[in-house]
Formats: C-alpha cells, structure tokens, sequence
C-alpha cells in the first residue's frame, strides 16, 4: 500500500514539473512571439516644406505654424459661387511641393501611365524610396525579400476627376484601373521594389495610416514578413471634399486645430505622407540596423454603437488604451507622453482626454504630457495617425516634448482638476527617468475604428571602434544615377548637407552613404579624408561642366581607377569593412569592383563594423509635372 502511495506521489510530482515546464515553455513563446517592433527607418513629406524628419523635427520644436493659403496652381480648381467666401477653404496643411512632380523614369511608368495615376499613389512611391534609404537599405536590395507594405488612405478624388474627363472624351484607360485602385497603392509599391510579403492597403478614414502601422507589427509577429514599410498618404486635390466635410460641421471657420482649448471650434484639413520601416527587435539588432525607438504594443477596435456613425465613442476609446497598456507593462503608470488624435473639435477633445484621465492613475507623482501634431499641420486624415507617428518617434530620440500651438485656455469641458496631465505651451526638455520613455499615439478614426500605440525609447550602444583609428584615413563615398545630370544633383544635395551640419563622423557618413543608395548605370565614387575635402572635391567637379577634367580624389569611370589596384589575390567579393582597417587597398578593390559593374552586397561588407546610420541626403527625383488635361 506504502509502495502505491509512493508511485502515485511520484507521478504527481513528475506530473507538477512537466505542467510547470510547459507553462513556461508557452510564456517564453509568448514573449518571442509579442517581441517589440524596432522602427529602423521614416520618411514624410508634410505641409510647408517639413519634408524630411529633420526638418520636421526642427517645425516641431520651434513650434511652427504650417497652415497655409491654397497654393497658386491649385487655386485654379476652387469652388466659385456661395463659396467663393467660405472661411473653410481658405487655408489649410499644403505641401509645398508640386504635387503632380514625378519621376516617372525611375519609377518605370510610360508618360500617358504617371498623367493617369493618383498622385497619391506617385506620392506614396517616392517616400517609400526615401524610407528604405533612411533605413540604410538601398531601395534596389531587397527584391524577392518579405517585405510587407502597409498602405492608409481614403480619398478618390483624382478617380472622380478622370471619371469627369471620360465624360468628355469618351476614352477608357487600362492606367486609369491601376493607377487608383486603393489596392495598387500598397501592391503598386511590393511590384516596383520586388518585395513578396503582404501588399496591405486600408481604409479606416482617419485612423487609416496607424491602423496600417498596427497591421505591419501583426504581419511582423505572425512572420508574414520579416521586414515592413508602413504609414498613409492624404493630399487635397479639389475642394469639393473639404465643402463636404464643412457639411459635418467638423471644420474651424479659422482654419486653425486649437486642441483642448476653450477656443477649440473644428480642426483643419492637411496633406502630407509619412511611412516607416518596421522590423522586430532582434532582427534588427542582429542585422545592425539603427533603432530610432521600440513599439512595445498596438491595438485596434471599433466605437460601435455611438450616438452616431461619425461621433467618438469614448468608453471604446477608453477600453483600448486599457489593452494595449496592460499589453505593454505600463498600466499601473500610464505612458510619459501622449500623442493625442486631437482634432480640436468640441466634442471629441473632452470625450477623448477625459477617458485618458479616467485611465491614469489619481496618485502618480509626474506629470504625463499631452500634445497633438494637429496644432502644428492640421488633419491629414489618412496620413494624420503616422504624422503623429513620426513625431513621437522624434520627441523620444531627441528626449523633447515640443509645445502646443493655440492652447491658451483649457477646455471647461476636461476634468482637469482630477488629472496628472500636462499640456505644454512651449518645448520641454524631457527630465530622464528611472526607466525608459514611454510614450503612446492614439487615432480615431470618423466611421469609428480607433488605433492605439505605445513605444519606448531605445538607447544605442556606444561605438566599439575608436574614433583615433580613423584620424588619417581616406573614406569612400559613392553617388549612383540614371545620368550624369542626375549624378551632379546628388552631388549638389551632398554639399547643401555637408555645409549645413556641423558635427559629422566621416566612417558614419560614408557607411550611410553607401549602403543606402541604389545602383545606376553611372557609378562615381569619391575619396576623402574629411568634410572640407568632400566638399572641395565635389566643388570642383560641379565647376567643370563638361565632366571631362580630371578632379583629384574622383572616380568617374573605371579610367579613373589607379592601375596598382588589382583584382588578384583575395576574392572582393569575400573582403569586408574590418579587412579594410589595416589595409586601405583593399577597399579601393572593393570600390573599383563596383564602378566596373559588379554587384556589391554593401550590408554584408560593413556587417559586423558596428557603425551607426545617420541621415544623409535621400536620392534626388528627376521630377516632370504630370497632370489632367481637361481643357
């Protein structure tokens, strides 16, 4: 009988440890499956010239108002009549670009293909070109890889255009199909740049470019893809929409957003497009990559029945915060900073940041501060969740919290007094913490799906190379194009970048260069010891126009090349960047290699180099204006 007991506590206590094993076996599932998603590239293109993240950054925290008149070109469409005097159309976020400029040669489209496409879609190309270039990856590398594409919109106006003009012509156009479908915006993109993993495009109106960056981390954490590019695009091509929208009684008669303000009368329309490039952490730390921030967790769900189809929902908006904070480890706290959707609309600020009030904790010590990129751009609806994406990002990387335009007066109609939260008038230095910065992005958008965010920051390792190593070597910067034309354009961009930013790591610089660009059929290749020797060599080429005199320190063609460097020896295509350390030479073969046509892979050279991407100036379109004929 003793013997039976013993059995039996023997297979019980086996039976305790193999539950505890498989326990933990689902937990550390768990924890690799939810990893945090390292965002490794953006790029936008927003109102008033806000055109790079850098400059961005920099309307971001001298507080700028990118509010703006209807550009002259586009004046020409505006509505005649009753609302010719309309407060409405009188402003609002516009690029400063022209937005029908395309380069229709890089892109592969025919002349007739690019006049019929969106240019929204056209849009959305180049900035995904400029993404994968601030990820370090050169836009041509990634063909056949599983890279997802996750597209936000949710405006057919140019379809509603070509719909006017067929009216006159009686034409039919394949382009016209290809060119404005919502799916070819993502699936336009994983064609041109060969990607094979999910093509994505989705239509929440406003919370559509977040929803789709939520879309990227599932596709990422369910292995759909191993890398992905997401974000929206919004442009304002004919005033008929924002009449419309003046109809829901949405819309600031002064065209300003002033969010959470007693002043706060509608929010103002915008354009722009912003896209990221996504992967999970230890893919990206393994592959090297630079991390501008972490996203820890992401969710989605809908308003539901409301008070109406478009009005917010606050228990809804409320109740997701809740998840995706206890997702991501901070709902006893509560993020540090929240990029509030924010429309400055007088029902939909107090419905929206007296559920965050309501979340956060009544005994919490420092404050949580609350901004809105809105103040500073307006709405760009399908763009607006990444716009406000983008900005986090920056406030984490750069550890500052920009302030608020229009916010003067808070809302009667926010619970201030019970609340931890802090809405800043001017920018603030972020006081460092005990524990990383977190920070969360929500976006709400009109038909009721609501997006919610929350990253943390991500500190880099110090370099492990000595700066002192590198005092007398010269570096090796290459330029890629379709034309020689095309090559003095990166030329004159690189120059602008070099005399405008001061403190500059030459092994940085060089190592960004050059695995981000493309290749072309013109190679060039220039070799400097510093800043001012870049510049005097490419000063000196751009002063001879002809191209045909020889300029020390560039190779233009493999007759530049110095004889002495041989292809004997080691295979070039097995030397990497920490061969090149001791023996300069073999960089030049490497190099040369490449200026005489063949491939290189520049992120396996530099693998293992531990060199950090900077910005560096993106490829430069050779754009031509692409627009309707309509008279």
């Amino acid at each position: 009988m003793e013997n039976n007991n013993t059995d039996r506590s023997d297979i019980l206590r086996k039976a305790l440890e193999e539950i505890r094993r498989l326990k933990k076996k689902i937990e550390d599932n768990q924890e690799t499956l939810f990893e945090p998603i390292a965002v490794i590239g953006m790029a936008c293109r927003f109102p008033k010239g806000a055109s790079t993240p850098a400059k961005f950054w920099k309307a971001l925290q001298s507080q700028e108002d990118l509010i703006g008149p209807v550009p002259e070109k586009r004046a020409e469409y505006a509505l005649g009549g009753a609302w010719e005097e309309s407060p409405f159309l009188k402003e609002a976020g516009y690029l400063e670009e022209d937005i029908e400029a395309f380069d229709h040669r890089l892109f592969r489209f025919s002349p007739r293909e690019a006049e019929r496409t969106d240019p929204q879609q056209r849009l959305f190309l180049k900035v995904c070109w400029e993404a994968l270039e601030n990820a370090g990856y050169a836009p041509d590398s990634l063909r056949g890889s599983k890279t997802g594409v996750y597209a936000g919109v949710m405006l057919m106006e140019y379809m509603q255009q070509l719909a006017s003009e067929r009216k006159l012509t009686d034409q039919f156009e394949p382009y016209d199909v290809s060119g404005n479908g919502f799916s070819f915006m993502s699936g336009r993109a994983s064609y041109f740049f060969g990607f094979q993993g999910p093509g994505i495009t989705t239509d929440t109106a406003c919370s559509s470019s977040l929803v789709s960056i939520d879309q990227a981390c599932k596709g990422l954490w369910m292995s759909d893809c191993n890398m992905a590019l997401a974000g929206g695009v919004n442009l304002l091509l004919f005033q008929e929409s924002t009449a419309l929208f003046s109809s829901l009684n949405i819309l600031s008669p002064d065209c300003r957003s002033k969010s959470f303000d007693a002043e706060a009368n509608g929010t103002v329309r915008g354009e722009g497009c912003g896209i990221v490039v996504l992967k999970k952490l230890s893919d990206a730390e393994k592959d090297g990559d630079h991390i501008h921030a972490v996203i820890k967790a992401s969710g989605i769900n809908q308003g539901g029945l409301s008070s109406g189809p478009t009005v917010p929902h606050g228990p809804s908006q409320e109740m997701l915060l809740k998840e995706v904070w206890k997702k991501s480890g901070i709902s006893e706290t509560g993020p540090d900073y929240i990029e509030a959707h924010g429309t400055g609309t007088e029902i939909g600020d107090p419905i929206e940041m007296n559920s965050i009030i309501h979340l956060l904790p009544k005994e919490r010590q420092s404050p949580v501060y609350v901004g809105t990129v809105k103040s500073n751009l307006g709405h760009l609806e399908a763009a607006a969740g990444v716009a406000g994406f983008i900005k986090t990002v920056l406030v984490l990387e750069n550890k500052k919290i920009p302030g608020n335009l229009h916010f003067n007066t808070p809302s009667a109609h926010i619970n201030w007094s019970e609340s931890c939260i802090e809405i800043p008038r001017k920018t603030l230095e972020w006081p460092p913490t005990q524990r990383p910065r977190t920070a969360a992005i929500s976006s709400f958008g009109l038909s009721g799906t609501n997006a919610h965010i929350v990253l943390e920051g991500y500190e880099t390792a110090a370099h492990s190379q000595e700066k002192t190593a590198y005092t007398s070597r010269k570096w090796p910067f290459r330029f890629s194009a379709r034309s020689q034309s095309c090559i003095r354009d990166q030329w004159r961009a690189f120059v602008s970048f070099l005399k405008e930013n001061e403190d500059l790591n030459m092994d940085e610089l060089s190592y960004s260069q050059n695995v981000s660009r493309a290749d072309f059929k013109e190679k060039q290749v220039i070799w400097a010891t510093g800043k001012e020797e870049a510049i005097h060599i490419l000063e000196t080429a751009l002063a001879d126009e002809s191209d045909s005199i020889p300029v020390n320190g560039l190779w233009r063609n493999s007759h530049d090349i110095p004889e002495a460097i041989g292809s004997e020896g080691k295979n070039v295509q097995e030397i990497s960047f920490s061969h090149t350390i001791a023996n300069p030479d073999l960089e030049q073969r490497v190099f040369a290699d490449w200026i005489q046509g063949n491939t290189i892979n520049w992120k396996s050279y530099y693998r293992g180099s531990g060199l950090q991407k900077i910005n560096v100036p993106n490829y430069q379109f050779r754009e031509k204006v692409f627009g309707l004929k309509t008279t």
